[in-house]
């Protein structure tokens, strides 16, 4: 990860200064002293303007379908965001589920077939949920094309472009929930991979309609991570000419350290890798202080999570069956 961080996505030490004159809009003013405007978006908006739903495949107890969304969500400043369609698969039950567990995968994911088997669809699915992989701005299929792979335009170099990058997932979270909560008349909420786990964090500080949230190796400061890789990388030379904290500003307005918790805590559960060498364990152990003390579960382990980990699947289990009782 930090080679392909520095070859790729690291900026040139000249274009600091000018990156952080860019993020300066969006940690000043209105958004400096009411962040979470930066996510209030028209009601008209969080409904789709069309939709269309095909199913792929039968599956035990159901079928999974394939859902394409198209929206009308708009940018906080800069050009009109690209008219691709949002893409679900939504793997169904027969009969009303338990509740829907909206899955977010991780960055370069973005393709179904993968982000099933780490986002532990099966598992999840056998225990009575509906689980709906939503594929992210600008990974898998929406790859917007010139990208050399899936992701690369979410996590750019200017800041303003990942800002509102952000937005547009959380706009699309908030969107593909609402819709989906109508449609199956079952509760609705968020598990998410690493930049999954980072948004359903995020989101579950702007919207009290989760049912349940788990964050599974979620970091929480895009600043303290660039921070990191910008002390690392090979393509620096000489002395470091930013600060921490001034990447931290240029991110803030979408770190879930900045917006409190609106769910009740015992909603949440956060999974923490002890040996996690990309999201450091002081990134989950942020995110439980800032949500005061929720159920947590830490696996003795990396970055790479659902392989191999009975615990982590009965971890989960027991807390989407204690938040969707009845």
């Amino acid at each position: 990860m930090r080679l392909v961080v520095d070859r790729l996505l690291m900026p040139e030490p000249a274009e600091l200064a000018r990156l952080l004159e860019v993020a300066e809009p969006y940690a000043s003013g209105e958004l400096g002293r009411h962040p979470a405007r930066f996510f209030a978006f028209e009601p008209a908006e969080l409904a789709p303007t069309r939709t269309e739903s095909r199913p792929r495949r039968a599956i035990a107890g159901g079928a999974v379908v394939r859902h394409r969304l198209m929206a009308a969500l708009s940018p906080w400043a800069g050009p009109p965001w690209p008219g691709d369609a949002i893409r679900v698969e939504h793997w169904a039950h027969a009969r009303r589920p338990r509740a829907v567990v909206l899955a977010l995968h991780g960055f370069v994911m973005g393709y179904p077939a993968l982000d099933a088997r780490m986002l532990l669809a099966p598992a999840w699915f056998r225990q009575g949920y509906d689980v709906a992989l939503l594929t992210l701005p600008y990974h898998g299929r929406r790859t917007p094309p010139g990208a050399r792979f899936s992701g690369e335009r979410f996590a750019a170099v200017d800041p303003a472009m990942l800002n509102e990058a952000v937005r547009r997932a959380v706009g699309e979270i908030f969107l593909v929930s609402r819709w989906l909560r109508d449609r199956v008349e079952a509760p609705v909420g968020l598990l998410g991979l690493s930049l999954g786990g980072y948004l359903a964090a995020l989101a579950a500080g702007l919207t009290r309609d989760l049912a349940f949230v788990v964050p599974i190796v979620p970091p929480v400061c895009f600043g303290d991570l660039a921070w990191r890789f910008y002390r690392a990388s090979r393509r620096r030379s000489g002395e470091i000419t930013v600060t921490r904290e001034q990447l931290r500003r240029a991110y803030r307005v979408h770190s879930p350290l900045t917006h409190p918790l609106q769910i009740p805590r015992e909603r949440a559960l956060i999974v923490a890798g002890r040996g996690d060498r990309i999201v450091p364990p002081h990134h989950p152990r942020a995110l439980a202080w800032h949500w005061g003390a929720p159920a947590m579960h830490w696996f003795s382990g990396s970055h790479v999570v659902p392989f191999g980990r009975r615990g982590l699947v009965h971890a989960v289990g027991d807390h989407l069956r204690r938040t969707t009782a009845g």
